[in-house]
């Protein structure tokens, strides 16, 4: 997916509803986290600049979830590819950019 506000408003909306999504939840994790990435060296135009602190949030939330949920020897072997992050949360990440 490109990196652009469209996409990530498409990635939440999958984050929502995972059932139709292409992507699992640890990969719209990842995606935000190199999204974000990419404008930290740089100013950002408005429109990104106004989803930053939401791309941030669901690839930290994403491993408060992990370390809050699983021992530390469950971190260390499981691949997490079908773990689910609440649906709750991407509504509500979704409402803050809308």
């Amino acid at each position: 997916m490109p990196f652009t506000r469209d996409a990530a408003i498409q990635m939440l909306k999958w984050g929502a509803k995972p059932e139709l999504s292409p992507y699992t939840h640890k990969q719209i994790a990842e995606w935000c986290d190199k999204f974000w990435c990419q404008y930290l060296e740089v100013d950002a135009e408005p429109e990104i600049e106004s989803l930053l602190p939401v791309l941030t949030d669901v690839e930290t939330q994403w491993d408060l979830y992990l370390a809050n949920t699983y021992s530390i020897e469950e971190l260390k072997t499981k691949d997490f590819e079908n773990e689910l992050m609440p649906k709750e949360w991407f509504n509500e990440w979704l409402r803050q950019v809308a």
